[in-house]
C-alpha cells in the first residue's frame, strides 16, 4: 500500500552518509522530540535563526532571565 500523505504535510527525502544518519539519530534521541519530523524542524529552525540574532542580544536576554529567576526564587 502506498504511503498516505497527511494534509498539510510534504515528503522530504535525503541521501546522506551512514555517519550523518547516525548523528541525526543521536540528535533525535537527545532532543527527546516525539517524531523525527519534529527533530528535523527543530534543526532547520535553529540553523535559520543562528546568524539572525546578535549574540550580544542573546547574552543580554540570558542575563535578564537569570535576574528574573533569582527574583522568583527569593
Amino acid at each position: 500500500m502506498a504511503y498516505q500523505l497527511k494534509p498539510g504535510m510534504a515528503q522530504f527525502h535525503v541521501d546522506c552518509t551512514a555517519e550523518a544518519k547516525s548523528r541525526f539519530q543521536a540528535l533525535h534521541e537527545a532532543f527527546g522530540l516525539p517524531t523525527k519530523a519534529a527533530t528535523f524542524e527543530a534543526i532547520i529552525f535553529a540553523t535559520s535563526i543562528k546568524d539572525k540574532i546578535d549574540p550580544q542580544i542573546l547574552t543580554c536576554m540570558n542575563i535578564k532571565l537569570d535576574r528574573v529567576l533569582e527574583y522568583l526564587n527569593d
